[in-house]
Formats: structure tokens, C-alpha cells, sequence
């Protein structure tokens, strides 16, 4: 469907001339590259956003919704930039809903809603903890695909619907917040970061028995000088005395990750650390169906 011009579709005697109309549209980007010359007073052009939606209308997961393109009375844009400047970037023609003859008064309030999180969507799935889950599959889809990174910047961001297919390709992540949140409140690690941990080492042995290892890490009861479970709650005892409790996720999952490892290998350790530029441990398979301490 092509995109109509302002002046081929409001003559100047329609008696709709002066009020918004709204259009469901396809968008090409040759249609979308045209829409941004009229492009004046906006804020300035977030390239990470763009490369957001670019990449999301490229796995054809862009769905059409009441956002879209808002074009004045005098053909200017008013909103919708960065969705226009996806559409080029992604070269994928889109349907969008494009809104004309609207008032310049209604540019300040555009773009001041709250935009709905992972978590929101989660929750709307019927998900429990969403927030935590949300973060555990990002963290998750981090460690597979980029361990070594920063995990900051635009490549650490996904998209709602990525987060949900995320959620639907893994769905014992939730059993795994579940118990990460016993973790966190005896021991101080982030529940999501401890989310993903127990989930990547639980992988590699569904039939291994971790009461041991979770009895350890939240009591630490009877444990020996020496233990990877009493290194581990050293760690965030002190993390969490030095008010540090917030570092780094992608710290936490390595720290469980250097305690799991060291505890199926039955070494004792003195300290656990993991350092800046540090690569990412792998979790190891156990050698044994079940252990019992060290």
C-alpha cells in the first residue's frame, strides 16, 4: 500500500482538512527515508534506540499498535523519528499507524508516557517475579552469546518480545528465580545474577542432586574451613558489608559459577574473586550423580 502525500490525500476542500486523521499504513523505507526531510525540532536522533527497532522489525517481531507517526498540518513530523529512521535502517517496509493534521500544541506532551517494560510483559504473561526473571533471562541470553563482553551498552538490550521467546525457550527459569531468591536473602547475591547461575550449572546435570550445595550456600551450617559453599558466603558477606551489594551482575554469576565448579571438583579454595576483564568461567559437569560435601 503506498503512503499517500499530504496533498494528495487532503485537497483543500475536504471538510476533514483541519482535523486528525489517522491511517494504517505500510511504510517503505524509501516512503520513510521521504517522512524524515520534514523532520524539524525534534530531539536529537538516539542511534542505539534505532538499532533497537531496526533490529527488532528485521526478525519481524515490530507489531502494529497505536504508536506510530504524527505529521502536522504543515507536513512537518512530530513523532515518530526514531521508528521511521529504523524502518530505513532495517530496509523492511512496515505498517505502522500514521497520524495527519495533528496539532504542533500536542508535541509537548508526545513520548511521555511510561514505555512498558520486560517485567510488565512478563506479568501479563502470568509470569511470578517478573522483574527478576526478566533480568535472569537477559543475563542468561548474555552468558551464551557474549560472555566475554561488558554486558553494557546497546548489545546487552532486548526487546519485549525477545524476552518473552527467551521465556518460552526456557521455561525452568522460573523454578530457579524461585530458589535464587532463598539464596539472595541468606547470602546477599542479586537474585537474577543467581537466577542464571543456577540455571547454566543445573543444565549440564538434571539429575544431579544440589540439596547439598543449596543447603551449604544458605546455612552454612557445618561447613570446613576450606568449603567452596563457605568461600562463597565470605564473599557476599563481605561484598554486602562493604556496600557493594548492587557491583556487577555479571560478578555474581561468577562467583557462584567459581564456587560450584570448585565444590563438584571437591577442591577447596581460600578466596574467590573474579577480576576486571576476567573471562567468564564455564560451569563444569560433575563427575558424580550426587555429592555429599567435600
Amino acid at each position: 500500500m503506498a503512503f499517500p502525500s499530504p496533498a494528495s490525500s487532503y485537497p483543500e476542500d475536504d471538510p476533514l482538512d483541519d482535523e486528525m486523521v489517522i491511517q494504517i499504513v505500510d511504510i517503505s523505507p524509501e516512503e520513510a527515508a521521504r517522512l524524515l526531510e520534514a523532520n524539524a525540532g525534534n530531539r536529537r536522533l538516539d542511534k542505539s534506540t534505532v538499532e533497537r527497532y531496526a533490529d527488532a522489525m528485521r526478525r519481524g517481531e515490530w507489531k502494529l499498535s497505536h504508536q506510530g507517526v504524527a505529521i502536522d498540518r504543515d507536513g512537518n513530523l512530530l513523532d515518530g523519528q526514531h521508528r521511521l529512521a529504523a524502518i530505513v535502517r532495517s530496509g523492511v517496509t512496515v505498517r505502522m499507524a500514521v497520524a495527519r493534521q495533528v496539532d504542533r500544541e500536542a508535541f509537548s506532551v508526545l513520548d511521555t508516557g511510561k514505555r512498558r517494560s520486560a517485567g510488565d510483559t512478563l506479568r501479563l504473561a502470568g509470569a511470578q517475579a517478573p522483574l527478576h526473571l526478566a533480568a535472569a533471562l537477559r543475563y542468561l541470553h548474555l552468558y551464551q552469546v557474549a560472555p566475554d563482553s561488558s554486558w553494557g551498552g546497546s548489545q546487552s538490550r532486548l526487546t519485549n518480545d525477545q524476552i518473552l521467546k527467551l521465556h518460552d525457550a526456557h521455561p525452568r527459569m522460573s523454578d530457579c528465580v524461585r530458589r535464587a531468591r532463598v539464596v539472595s536473602s541468606s547470602t546477599g547475591i542479586i537474585a537474577s545474577a543467581c537466577a542464571t547461575a543456577i540455571y547454566v550449572t543445573g543444565l549440564l546435570h538434571p539429575e544431579f542432586d544440589e540439596e547439598p550445595w543449596f543447603h551449604g550456600i544458605t546455612t552454612g551450617a557445618n561447613l570446613d574451613i576450606g568449603d567452596p559453599r563457605l568461600v562463597f558466603r565470605t564473599f557476599f558477606a563481605n561484598t554486602r558489608a562493604a556496600g557493594k551489594r548492587q557491583a556487577n551482575n555479571r560478578e555474581h554469576i561468577a562467583i557462584y559459577i567459581k564456587a560450584w565448579n570448585a565444590w563438584v571438583s571437591g577442591r577447596k579454595v581460600k578466596v574467590l574473586s573474579f577480576r576486571k576483564g576476567e573471562l567468564m568461567p564455564r560451569a563444569i559437569r560433575p563427575k558424580t550423580p550426587s555429592i555429599r560435601g567435600i
